[in-house]
């Protein structure tokens, strides 16, 4: 069976003894955690995507000087 028990300060507690307010922030916790986690993914994926075109300005310039010489 899985453990669904939250760590914190070394300390384990399992979210169905959470009063209302301990559960509402803990939802938040897993909500920003994710936003972080997909934001992390696009940010890598606009990453790759500015050097991918960075790459290709660089080789057309070289490309266009190389034509006029």
């Amino acid at each position: 069976m899985e453990n669904n028990n939250i760590t914190i300060d070394g300390k384990e507690y399992n979210p169905e003894d959470l009063d209302e307010n301990q559960k509402y922030y803990y939802m938040q916790i897993q909500l920003t955690d994710k936003k972080a986690s997909d934001l992390k993914l696009e940010l890598d994926q606009i990453t790759g995507s500015n050097l991918f075109f960075k790459d290709q300005l660089a080789k057309s310039l070289m490309t266009k000087e190389k034509a006029e010489k």
